[in-house]
């Protein structure tokens, strides 16, 4: 977790509680944001690591996903919110965005797969630090409009909800 206590979990706590992302992501840095993204990826990428294949896609409990499909679609829409901000940044609202929102990853994905778009993801993430606050902005079907910095953030708050869901698979085996 960040010094600050800021981290992809205290997010999801804040918008359970009411909070927008859009006002979550202009009261911090960029630096805080990344930092909370990258410790998000950080503990999928742990998660990963730490299981073997027949684990990674096992299905278990109420889940539909297996935890290769949960951490792929965590993945697929981590690079569909860089493209989204990336465009933002440009002062340009994006007119064909990919809309990964509730498409599970590739089922045979393998840990070495997994683990590669983690780091592609990571290496996405140190190119979002130096999104400024302002601009344009683009709705998230559920959390408003948000600004490039915001759909940044959105990777961090996704990536915690999928986290616990990924855990929950875990618990149910």
């Amino acid at each position: 977790m960040p010094p600050s206590g800021f981290s992809a979990a205290t997010v999801l706590d804040e918008v359970r509680a009411g909070a927008t992302l859009q006002s979550i992501a202009d009261a911090h840095s960029m630096n805080e944001i990344t930092g909370a993204v990258r410790d998000a990826l950080t503990g999928l990428r742990l998660g990963v690591s730490a299981l073997d294949e027949a684990a990674l896609h096992r299905l278990a409990g109420l889940e539909l996903w297996s935890i290769a499909e949960i951490a792929g679609h965590a993945l697929l829409v981590d690079e569909a919110a860089h493209t989204i901000a990336r465009s933002l940044a440009l002062g340009r609202v994006p007119a064909d965005v990919p809309a990964p929102f509730g498409e599970p990853g590739d089922p045979a994905a393998t840990r070495d797969s997994l683990l590669a778009g983690i780091r592609t993801a990571e290496e996405r993430l140190a190119t979002a630090r130096v999104l400024a606050a302002g601009g344009p902005t683009f709705p998230h079907d559920e959390l408003g409009a948000l600004s490039a910095r915001g759909w940044i953030l959105f990777i961090g708050l996704h990536a915690a909800v999928h986290l616990h869901q990924a855990a929950a698979v875990m618990r149910a085996r």
